[in-house]
């Protein structure tokens, strides 16, 4: 479409950017595994969630972080953040890499996680391949993660 053409367009706004954090401990990500309905798959993936209105981005990854997983960190420092769909939408990802790490329990009544594990980025590269890790919040910060490390950038 040239500039100054018209023809109808329709997109999806978001309010609100979502999150996903990057939580490593002796060279392991800490993933969780849970039940996806609209692709009625159980797949793994990073912490995540939505940005409450009012909240800062990087205390909702840190939410998300502690309730998803058990865990909450000091600090978090940002991977990645990109548009994944720009052609349809103006959602934004916004990705973190959780610092100083420290069990605190899980929720009583958490009940969206069915469990979490310690992966090294191999045993990632592993799930990925095999198509068990298929959305782009949790692939973008792993993959660039890996780049950096592979690249020395890290």
């Amino acid at each position: 479409m040239a500039p100054g053409d018209r023809r109808d367009f329709y997109s999806i706004h978001y309010p609100r950017p979502a999150v996903g954090i990057v939580a490593m401990q002796d060279d392991k990500v800490l993933l969780i595994r849970h039940y996806r309905y609209l692709i009625d798959r159980v797949v793994w993936a990073i912490p995540s969630g939505g940005v409450d209105e009012g909240e800062d981005p990087r205390a909702a990854a840190l939410r998300e972080l502690r309730e998803e997983t058990g865990w909450q960190a000091q600090r978090a420092d940002e991977i990645i953040r990109y548009n994944p769909s720009y052609g349809s939408s103006d959602q934004l990802f916004i990705t973190w890499l959780a610092h100083d790490l420290t069990w605190v329990g899980m929720d009583e009544d958490q009940d969206e996680v069915m469990e979490t594990g310690w992966f090294t980025l191999e045993e990632i590269g592993q799930l990925i391949a095999r198509g068990e890790m298929p959305d782009g919040l949790s692939l973008v910060p792993l993959l660039h993660l890996m780049a950096q490390r592979r690249t020395g950038l890290a």
